[in-house]
């Protein structure tokens, strides 16, 4: 006798065969929350500005969806938004494509793989959901409640963002794609960098058996404490504007002026001079990043000292003491670190590092995304309960340059009554505890740029650490990471930021092909544009043959 859920399969089966695909797209409306489901023809590719071109798409059903809709704190509306597009000409797979900053879009649901690839998974025939967390940047709003981080003083919003939502909407795509396809799909695959990173790895950890392959690029998988580093940041730099009596337009420390772009190129050359040849090759690439120490940085950082007044060609000594004290990570007054510290790399020089600590030299007032951006985070999200911050005017940097780093910093763990969890308990994502998606028989692939200014790689070197310790050194088995020297948060930098890992993890996954290197290429803005090398399973390292162009990643090996 056939069970109830093979009668049901044949009936989706037999249905899907007596429609049209424009009926069979728009029949889903009303299934699991859809409320819309065009089939779109296929299109050409198109021009997507800095990001290059869209390419050609197939014939597709896109599907807007909407869950748990409700009225929350402060009298504002809030639901569970997600995208989806269902290819014609269908792999039998799904692809959840993470979010990014403190999501609140709804994203395109193309499934972007990482990696600067021309391609997505939707060409690739997957099932493709993208979603915005459980809130809108846009109607999730208070200018006077920290922006878009107003969303941080509703609890349940807080948990739809931490890991809520992730869950709800994979339970719903895969249902939908049965319904669709008349079947589950074969493999499942999260791909996601920077919090869609930490999504990622806390999908391995909270919900272990949803994915059989997950890629977590530039994770923040430790988001709430890499906030308090941004406040370390952001008043560390604050001291040399203060020192000098440069302020911004709203009266505040001006640190975009702190430190011009030629002085970035002075630091990033004094770290090239200090490491570049730890990997046996002085190319720009210090492919060695881990022997790369502040013992042999801060030599050649004290040779650029100005001996009077600043000059274009020297550092002031309150820059070279600030940069130390960055990179040597947050600490509260006993000394004891609150985030990990940084690795030294060349990609200090670059403006995707400066964008985030600093802010654009050229900007006309305090511009940096740890003020823009993360002062909002830290100050709703993750303190419990929220700290009213006005997200235009001073106030952004006003609350950084305020945080109390032996008595706000305790707040991100702490719960309150209104708050029934904090907010290392609803985004952590840091657990070394990986048993049952080992069991699941799940893989997980990291990649992390070594110049990510968000992030610290240090930190996923650590936890990485922890896991092979837990796993008696056998982690390799189903979690690698590889780390992109020069790069940036999620690209950019002098490095060769654009390799395919999201292809090395399928073929991890189905084919049991365990990568030890990924060929990597370096993009056009590069000083070697078209550079090949092979990005390393960690602890390796790229290291020259001795024969062969040093642009050709078949003239390295992984060592």
């Amino acid at each position: 006798m056939l069970s109830q859920a093979s009668v049901l399969a044949t009936f989706f089966a037999l249905s899907a065969l007596a429609q049209s695909p424009d009926q069979k797209c728009t029949a889903l409306v009303g299934v699991n929350g859809v409320v819309s489901a065009v089939l779109k023809p296929p299109s050409a590719a198109i021009a997507n500005g800095g990001r290059g071109a869209i390419p050609a798409l197939p014939e597709h059903c896109e599907i807007r969806g909407r869950m748990n809709e409700r009225t929350g704190a402060n009298g504002q509306h809030y639901a569970i938004n997600f995208h989806m597009r269902l290819p014609a000409a269908w792999n039998a797979r799904f692809f959840f494509e993470g979010g990014g900053g403190s999501n609140g879009n709804i994203g395109d649901a193309l499934g972007n793989i990482q990696g600067q690839q021309p391609t997505n998974a939707l060409v690739l025939g997957y099932a493709v959901v993208s979603q915005d967390s459980g809130h809108d940047n846009t109607v999730n709003n208070d200018p006077k409640l920290n922006g878009s981080q107003t969303f941080g003083y509703d609890e349940q919003a807080r948990l739809d963002f931490g890991y809520n939502s992730y869950d709800l909407v994979t339970q719903a795509a895969k249902a939908l794609i049965k319904v669709y396809y008349g079947k589950p799909p074969e493999r499942s695959y999260y791909v996601g960098c920077s919090e869609g990173g930490r999504e990622a790895m806390m999908m391995s950890q909270r919900f272990p058996e949803y994915y059989d392959g997950i890629l977590a690029c530039s994770p923040g998988f430790k988001l709430p404490k890499a906030a308090v580093a941004e406040a370390w940041d952001t008043q560390t730099f604050a001291e040399i504007a203060k020192a000098s009596g440069t302020n911004d337009p709203n009266g505040e420390p001006f640190i975009n002026k702190t430190f011009t772009d030629a002085d970035m190129t002075l630091v990033a050359s004094a770290i090239l001079a200090a490491c570049d040849k730890l990997d046996g090759l002085e190319d720009g690439i210090i492919a060695n990043f881990p022997a790369c120490k502040l013992a042999l940085v801060q030599p050649k950082l004290a040779a650029l000292t100005c001996k009077g007044s600043k000059e274009a060609g020297c550092l002031t000594m309150p820059q070279i003491a600030a940069l130390e004290k960055v990179f040597g990570g947050a600490k509260n007054s006993k000394g004891e670190a609150l985030y990990a510290d940084w690795a030294w790399d060349a990609g200090i020089g670059n403006p995707g590092w400066r964008v985030w600590k600093l802010g654009m030299f050229a900007a006309p007032a305090n511009s940096s995304i740890n003020a823009t951006l993360g002062s909002g985070a830290i100050s709703a999200v993750f303190t419990t309960p929220p700290t009213p911050t006005a997200s235009t005017g001073a106030a952004p940097v006003a609350y950084l340059l305020n945080f109390n780093f032996d008595t706000d910093a305790p707040k991100i763990f702490a719960e309150s009554p209104v708050y029934s969890k904090s907010a290392w308990d609803f985004m952590q994502a840091s657990s070394t505890d990986l048993a049952a998606f080992r069991k699941h028989g799940g893989k997980l692939l990291i990649t992390h740029g070594v110049s990510d200014p968000v992030f610290s790689v240090n930190d996923t070197i650590a936890w990485l650490a922890e896991v092979d310790k837990r796993n008696k050194g056998k982690a390799s088995e189903f979690v690698r990471f590889f780390a992109v020297p020069g790069m940036n948060h999620c690209g950019g930098g002098p490095s060769t930021d654009r390799y395919d890992a999201f292809s090395a993890l399928v073929s991890w996954v189905e084919h049991k092909s365990a990568p030890e290197r990924i060929v990597a290429t370096a993009g056009p803005m590069t000083p070697w544009p078209n550079r090949t090398r092979p990005l390393c399973q960690y602890p390796a390292f790229a290291r020259y043959k001795g024969i062969g162009s040093i642009e050709d990643a078949q003239s390295f090996v992984c060592k």
